[in-house]
Formats: C-alpha cells, sequence, structure tokens
C-alpha cells in the first residue's frame, strides 16, 4: 500500500529491513520503508553518479492485532530533495515484470524492431514508464541466454542441426578459424531436385560484422515464385572458394541427370570460371541487365547526350536480335552510328560482343530452356528479402541463419499455397474448351505464357517463320504457330505439349529410393573405424574420436567464428570505408559523377565570377612554366583541386567531363592488372604500390598518396588511351609516348594530350598550339 501511495506521487519506496514473527523472543512482523534516495554509497570504487542522498523519510509497518490488514506509522515524513515530475526512465519503476519481458522475448524472436515492441508495451499497460535501453537489455538477456555456455560457431551449428539443415565449413590453413561455410534447408533441396533446370547466382554483402561476402544460389518453380537452393558464407571471393561452394551445390542433386541446364550470373570472372569447372556441361548466361547498365554507362561517358537515347536503342536492337542476320545488321548500322566514338564501339565488341554474345544475345539465349530467366534480377529481389529479415548489417552468424530461417519458412509455406491454388480453382479467362485438358495439371504461369501466345497468333498464324517458335525452345510450350494449327483443327492444347516443368505441382520430391539405400551402409566403415582405434595409441585415438564427435554433434566443433569485426560503437571515422572489399560498379561511378555534376551547376553570376577568376588563375599558372614555352601555350583550363585534379585533367582532354575521373582511375588500374610483365620493367618492379595509388575507397577528396605521379603513369596513360602525352612544369619537362602502338596521323590533335603541374601541387588541363612549327 505504502509503495502504491508513493508512486502514484511520484515517489518511489523501497523496503530496508522486514522481519517475521518465528516464535522467537523479539521477531515481529514488520516491514521498514524508507525512500529510494535515503542512505549513502557504500562503495568505495570511483563511481560517477549515485541518486544516494541520505533522505531521512521511513516509514513503519506492523499487521494489525485485529483482522487483517497494516498500520501505518510515519517515523520521518520530510524529504531533503526535491521530488520528480515524472517516473519515466526510472531504473526500477521501468523494469519489465515477468509478462512484459515474456512478452518482449516473444517479439524478438519474430524480429519486431524495439521502437515497436516499446509502443506495444505502453499500449498493453498505460502506467508502463519503460524506456528503449531497457529494451534493449532485455533482448540482449534474451539472445545470451539462448546461446548459454557455447561459443557463437558452436550454437550455429546447434540450430542448423535442430532445424535439420545440410551443411558443410572448411577451416582457414592450420588454423580452427572459419573459412567457408555452406547451408540449406531440407525443402530446398526437394524443391531443387524437382525444379531443377535454371540456377541463378549472385553475391551480396553487408550482411555480417565479419565482412564476410554471401552467395546466393536460388532457381525458380513452375508457378514463377523464387526459391532458394543455398547459402555460403565466404572468406574472400577468388575462384578456389566459388568452387567449393559450387561443389556443394553439385553434390545436392539425386542424380547427374538433375543437374541444372543453365546458369544466370552476373559477370563476375572468379564465379564464371568456377561454374565451368563445377557445372561444364551446363549453359553459363549473364546477366542483361548488368550488361546494359555497364554498356548505358560508358555511352553517357563516350556520346553526347542528344546522341545517347539513339545509340542505346540500337544497342538493344542488337541484344534482341532473333537472327544471326539480324544482329549482323544492327551491328553494322551500330559501328556506322558510332564510326567517330572509337573507343566505344570497341569497348562494346571487346567486352562483350565479341567474347560473350552467345550468353546475353536473344539470336543465342533463344536456342536453350531458360525459362525466361535472362537476368539475376531474381537472386537480386531474395537478397532484398533477406535484409530486410537480417535488419542490420552487424549481426554475427547466428542472427543471419535466424533470418534466412525465417525467410524460408515463409517461402516454402507461399510456394506450397500457389500449388495448391492451381489445383483447386481454375481461372475465368482459361475456362474454355482449348485450354481443358491443361485445367489442374499446369501452373497458372503457364497457362498465362500459353494466353500471351494466342495473342500472337493474330499477326503470325501458322507462319512457322514469322512465329520464331521461341518459346518452344526457352519455356518448352506450345508457340503460336502450333496454336494456331489447333484452333484450326478445332482441337484442344494436348497435355503432352507441355513440358515436365509446369506440371510440377508439388515439392514431396522423394530423395531416396530402394537402390539408392544401399549406397548408405555404414558397416564397413563402423568397422574400418574399431580398427583404426585398436591400433593407434592413445592421443591418435583421442583426435579421431573429436573429428567424430564434431560430426555427430556439431555443437561440440572447435571451429571459431572470424575474428575481424567492424566497429559499431565510437566517435565517427574521418575517413569512411566501404562497409565489405567491393568496388563500387563503373556505372555506379558514372551515376555518381553525373549527380555530383549536376549539383554543382553555376548560377549566371557566379559563371561570370568564375571566368574573371580563371583568367587571373590562367596568368599565374602560365608564369610557372618555362618562357620558351609560353608562346606555344594557347589556353590552360583548371580543374577541381580535392586531390584526383590529375586524372580530372586527363578525362577532360579524352573529351569527357572531369567529373569522369573515377572511370580513369579505374580503367589505369585495369591495364597495369592486364599487363603486369610490360609495367613491372617501367616501374622497377612497384606495381603494386602504383595500382594503390589509383584505388580509393570512396568517392570524393583524396590524400597526397593518391595522388596521380608522373613519370609512373604516363606510360600507362600514353598506351591505355593510344595518346602522346605532355607533361609540363616549372623544373622538369616529359613526353610520352605508347609503348605497344602508335597514335594516328589523321586525329593527331585529338591524339596529343598535355598536362601542366603548378604551385607544386597541382594539375591543369594546358592546350598547346598545333599549327606551329616548332
Amino acid at each position: 500500500m505504502g509503495k502504491t501511495i508513493g508512486r502514484q506521487n511520484e515517489i518511489l519506496i523501497v523496503t530496508i529491513r522486514s522481519d517475521k514473527a518465528i516464535k522467537k523472543r523479539g521477531r515481529k512482523d514488520k516491514l521498514i520503508l524508507e525512500c529510494e534516495r535515503g542512505g549513502r554509497y557504500k562503495s568505495k570504487s570511483i563511481v560517477t553518479c549515485s541518486h544516494k542522498e541520505n533522505c531521512t523519510f521511513t516509514l513503519k509497518c506492523i499487521p494489525l492485532s485485529v483482522g487483517e490488514g497494516w498500520k501505518i506509522s510515519v517515523r520521518c515524513g520530510t524529504h531533503n530533495h526535491e521530488l520528480l515530475d515524472t517516473v519515466t526512465g526510472h531504473s526500477y519503476l521501468g523494469r519489465l515484470n515477468e509478462e512484459e519481458r515474456k512478452f518482449v522475448n516473444d517479439m524478438t524472436k519474430y524480429k519486431l524492431a524495439p521502437r515497436f515492441i516499446l509502443n506495444a508495451l505502453k499500449v498493453r499497460n498505460k502506467t508502463n514508464v519503460t524506456i528503449p535501453s531497457q529494451i534493449y537489455k532485455a533482448r540482449s538477456t534474451y539472445r545470451s541466454s539462448l546461446r548459454g555456455p557455447y561459443t557463437e560457431m558452436q550454437h550455429l551449428l546447434k540450430l542448423i542441426q535442430q532445424e535439420n539443415y545440410v551443411h558443410w565449413t572448411r577451416r582457414r590453413e592450420n588454423s580452427d578459424i572459419l573459412r567457408d561455410i555452406f547451408w540449406t534447408h531440407p525443402d530446398c533441396i526437394k524443391l531443387l531436385n524437382t525444379f531443377h533446370f535454371v540456377l541463378i547466382c549472385d553475391s551480396t554483402y553487408k550482411t555480417n560484422r565479419y565482412r564476410l561476402p554471401l552467395l546466393e544460389i536460388v532457381g525458380v518453380t513452375s508457378t514463377s515464385l523464387t526459391f532458394s537452393v543455398g547459402f555460403a558464407y565466404l572468406e574472400k571471393e577468388p575462384q578456389d572458394n566459388f568452387i567449393w561452394a559450387f561443389e556443394k551445390v553439385r553434390m545436392l542433386f539425386k542424380s547427374e541427370s538433375l543437374i541444372s541446364k543453365v546458369i544466370v550470373t552476373d559477370r563476375d570472372l572468379a564465379m564464371m570460371n568456377a561454374i565451368s569447372v563445377v557445372f561444364p556441361t551446363s549453359i553459363h548466361l549473364l546477366c542483361r541487365f548488368h550488361i546494359e547498365k555497364n554498356v548505358g554507362a560508358r555511352c553517357k561517358q563516350y556520346v553526347k547526350k542528344d546522341r545517347q537515347e539513339e545509340v542505346m536503342d540500337l544497342w538493344k536492337k542488337i541484344v534482341y536480335s532473333t537472327s544471326v542476320e539480324e544482329y549482323d545488321h544492327h551491328l553494322q548500322q551500330f559501328e556506322i552510328l558510332c564510326a567517330d566514338i572509337i573507343l566505344f564501339v570497341d569497348y562494346v565488341k571487346d567486352s562483350w560482343l565479341t567474347p560473350y554474345k552467345e550468353r546475353f544475345v536473344n539470336v543465342w539465349t533463344n536456342r536453350v530452356m531458360h525459362l525466361g530467366n535472362t537476368t539475376s534480377n531474381r537472386v537480386e529481389s531474395a537478397h532484398w528479402r533477406l535484409k530486410n529479415m537480417l535488419q542490420t548489417s552487424f549481426g554475427d552468424l547466428c542472427k543471419s541463419w535466424d533470418a534466412v530461417n525465417m525467410m524460408l519458412k515463409n517461402q516454402i509455406c507461399i510456394i506450397q499455397s500457389s500449388f495448391q491454388k492451381t489445383i483447386k480453382d481454375v481461372e475465368h479467362g482459361y475456362n474454355s474448351q482449348f485450354f481443358q485438358n491443361l485445367h489442374h495439371c499446369v501452373s497458372r504461369k503457364c497457362m498465362k505464357l500459353i494466353d500471351n501466345q494466342l495473342e500472337r497468333v493474330k499477326i503470325v498464324g501458322t507462319n512457322k517463320t514469322e512465329c520464331g517458335c521461341s518459346i518452344r525452345t526457352t519455356h518448352g510450350l506450345p508457340c503460336a504457330c502450333e496454336l494456331a494449327k489447333l484452333q484450326i483443327n478445332g482441337n484442344a492444347i494436348p497435355l503432352d505439349s507441355i513440358h515436365d516443368f509446369w506440371k510440377q505441382l508439388s515439392i514431396a520430391h522423394e530423395l531416396e529410393d530402394e537402390e539408392s539405400l544401399s549406397d548408405y551402409d555404414f558397416s564397413e566403415e563402423l568397422e574400418a573405424m574399431k580398427a583404426y582405434m585398436k591400433t593407434h595409441d592413445i592421443i591418435s585415438q583421442r583426435i579421431f574420436k573429436a573429428k567424430v564427435r564434431e560430426v555427430v554433434f556439431p555443437h561440440t566443433t572447435s571451429i571459431l567464428a572470424p575474428p575481424e569485426k567492424v566497429r559499431t560503437k565510437g566517435a565517427g571515422k574521418k575517413k569512411k570505408e566501404f562497409d565489405t572489399p567491393r568496388d563500387p560498379s563503373y556505372w555506379e561511378y558514372v551515376d555518381a559523377s553525373q549527380e555530383s555534376a549536376k549539383a554543382r551547376q553555376p548560377s549566371q553570376s557566379s559563371q561570370r565570377s568564375a571566368r574573371q577568376q580563371s583568367q587571373s588563375s590562367q596568368h599565374s599558372f602560365k608564369t610557372q612554366f618555362p618562357t620558351y614555352i609560353r608562346p606555344y601555350i594557347e589556353d590552360i583550363v583548371d580543374v577541381v583541386a580535392d586531390g584526383n585534379c590529375g586524372f580530372r585533367a586527363i578525362a577532360a582532354l579524352l573529351g569527357w567531363t572531369e567529373e569522369s575521373w573515377a572511370l580513369v582511375r579505374s580503367q589505369l588500374d585495369k591495364e597495369i592488372g592486364l599487363h603486369k610483365d610490360v609495367y613491372s620493367n617501367v616501374f622497377d618492379d612497384n606495381v603494386e604500390s602504383v595500382r594503390n595509388s589509383l584505388k580509393i575507397s570512396k568517392l570524393g577528396a583524396q590524400g597526397k598518396d593518391k595522388w596521380m605521379s608522373l613519370p609512373d603513369l604516363g606510360y600507362v596513360i600514353a598506351t591505355l588511351y593510344n595518346v602522346i602525352l605532355v607533361s609540363l612544369s616549372r623544373n622538369l619537362n616529359m613526353t610520352f609516348f605508347p609503348l605497344n602502338k602508335s597514335p594516328s596521323k589523321e586525329t593527331f590533335g585529338q591524339s596529343l594530350l598535355a598536362i601542366g603541374f603548378v604551385n607544386e601541387n597541382h594539375w591543369v588541363q594546358v592546350k598547346l598550339m598545333l599549327n606551329v612549327v616548332y
């Protein structure tokens, strides 16, 4: 009663002494209550603060001699401090009771954000004074209680075992540190063996505190829904790690005949090489979306704005060509249209068409059954769903697994529901006699694709040439000309004209048969293990037993989580690094540059001021060059001084905007990487330090170690862009020629680039007079 009344008056009353009558002399039922601020802080350790103020407010409570209840007497009724205006955030009054703690635990389990949990508590109890920090502490306590005495990896493998997941791990060489881990759900394996025709693979980042890239592999069901095949956290992304992950995927197939016929990825060379090793018979397609984005970014750099749309339209015609003749025709038109932009044409042909046209151009992709999957959009969407479940990029592997597990359960539920909907219902649009053989036997997606072909019948009729019949090859469905013939003869669509893929409406795929069961008889292996134990010493037996226990009881593993963690607390860093070891894509560089350029569009008044300043700075720059060179300098153009000025000057002189400096850095780095043996002689085996100066961790101002330096990069620039590079300065003038070819005489003016080093710390563009006898 006293505590309740105290709380109503914004005072917290606590029990400091209590006694109970136990039939001994001097022992009586009583309670001594006082203000929470009574007494002094007794610890001798240094503390930052304390709410103890030696308050003298005291109450004594004894039971009534007649009836039930307590008699409260006031020993001291005054406080030596101001009373609280509110008790919100009070450490004691804000504590969660048992019911509230259980509610917080349940909501934490189902990924509800702390702010929503707090709001729900306050709706349930209007007098609740809990604050966010107490919710976070309760969540942390709950998670710690789940793990118990296990390490992170032991707890992770325990969870994996409880849910009957299939998993593999491997350690770093001569270490217990985790290198790679792969896991998948049993139902995902059934789905893979049922819908095994197409796999789509891609890596994503920012999913865990260890910066491990996540390789996600997905497939597609007959109802056009995406299902996850497996997840692999890899230490790095070289070919060896991808080979290990894809070998685990290959082991999930029930037989060799079920191995996927088509695999779709983006142009990750290490992943592509790994797929060719592990799946040599599969057809490997490249993501059309990423290719278009990269070509579009190059178009923005090389092509004038008024021509960009026309060029990209012609590029799309090349990609969607349906015959070799059509492809050759559009490519010829493209070369004519871009005849004055040789660099762009060379990029398109050398980077994409020549080596990879069979992997993304329609005329070749239409020859394989890809079920309409010519991009990696499905796996990108799967990344998005997973990250929505994760909610943070700083969680450990247990949290990652928990998010994956919840996502997979939802995913499988939705897929099963789509199957049942197909089996039970028939859409009114497909209720005609023409579709009667397909009702309840094929998926709705199949019906829709056939209906789309029926629309084409009005245009192509029975003309096989105009029809193209591509859907028969790419989807295993009757094309427009086939449907036209059926309509003419008055026949319904036969069920056997539909590929078996579209008839699969269940995930109950049997992964065992009587023949395969004999392959998993462990009698011989068990006898060999017993013999091993008898013939080896006690130390060898102990090591062997520990290895067997790790297989049978994964939660006893000695594997340790990676030690490299991201700092998640503390003051912000001046230098912001990428959260994962990934460089931005080329088109991301370009888009960022374009936006940056737009943001810095000057007003008319600022342009006049800039022209005046330019004339002044041009004169001051010119005086820093030798007097015998000054008469031949036609103009000097300044660039932004942000540590990228040398690369800005090169980009502008090449005919791009100076905002393309990041592109120049990227191209120079790739050029050195492709011809290391050549440039190692130029740099005196200092290749890596030069490449490091080109690599950046952010778009923006750079430190001195990232400045463009000559002569180191002079020959690289001249060779890559096939130009003559002239460098002017107060004390040293240099000219660089290409190492392996000569600039065109017809375009000599465009092939001569001149830059100047001024103020001992800045590069500028220099335009030299060309029609002068030197």
